[in-house]
């Protein structure tokens, strides 16, 4: 395998710069911010930073800025033929839309707490698009509720109840390359919903490379997802990164043994 040109689009902390710097196959390091050892690439429109890419013969772009994976980055990278590590706005829906995802997830069987039209009994999970917090009495749910409703009327609209599930919480980070999905875990009840996961994806035709974040609770022998979202702040690989990227890229994660 060639050395190869990065460049990490982060929001100032990024995760992914030092296992990127320690690979054997970095090449030369951008960044679209300042980053110790990477070159700085300033831009004013997604279009821009793909024309620099195809100048500068970048291989792969790696976005870790959440709001910018939101106003679709990756779709103008990939548009341009840039390599990009990120999620589409057809997987963004995933995050932004609370409705759409639960409609998937039991669609492919995966266990998600049960809506409420009314609590009877507490604590209980408020949530609305990007929004999720815990109401332990019925003043607090209606405190939530104002409080949503004082930033968006529109969001507060859309505010529902879900049951609380008890139990171990994880953030489950995966790598998709459009047809396989490696998940960072061992555990094999976390495998049999990682394996749900790829179902969900492939079938449903999310053509993106990169990672996503499962936000999990384990209780007792059932994973429950409460959430997905392009947070990398738990990631934790000991491969080689740019090596693991690379085989996304040629869709073949499926080889990769961790």
């Amino acid at each position: 395998m060639q050395l190869l040109n990065i460049l990490i689009v982060s929001d100032g902390v990024s995760k992914t710069l030092a296992p990127v710097k320690k690979s054997k196959y970095l090449n030369k390091l951008y960044a679209a911010e300042a980053l110790e050892g990477a070159v700085e690439i300033k831009f004013n429109t997604f279009q821009e930073l793909a024309e620099k890419c195809k100048a500068l013969k970048i291989d792969i772009v790696i976005v870790e800025n959440e709001k910018w994976i939101l106003q679709g980055i990756a779709d103008v990278l990939r548009k341009n033929f840039v390599n990009c590590m990120g999620l589409t706005a057809r997987a963004n829906n995933l995050i932004l839309s609370n409705e759409y995802a639960r409609k998937l997830f039991d669609k492919y069987r995966i266990l998600i707490p049960k809506k409420l039209s009314y609590p009877s009994a507490y604590p209980v999970a408020v949530k609305a698009d990007g929004i999720c917090e815990i109401g332990n009495s019925l003043n607090e749910i209606i405190d939530i509720r104002n409080k949503i409703a004082n930033q968006s009327e529109e969001i507060a609209r859309n505010v529902y109840l879900e049951e609380y599930i008890q139990g171990e919480s994880l953030n489950l980070i995966s790598l998709f390359d459009g047809k396989n999905l490696l998940s960072f875990t061992s555990n094999d009840l976390i495998l049999e919903y990682s394996n749900k996961l790829q179902n969900l994806l492939v079938s449903e035709k999310m053509e993106f490379i990169g990672f996503l974040t499962s936000k999990l609770i384990i209780a007792g022998s059932r994973v429950y997802n409460v959430g997905i979202s392009s947070d990398l702040s738990d990631l934790n690989i000991n491969l080689d990164l740019i090596y693991l990227l690379n085989s996304a890229i040629y869709q073949k994660l499926n080889e990769i043994k961790l």
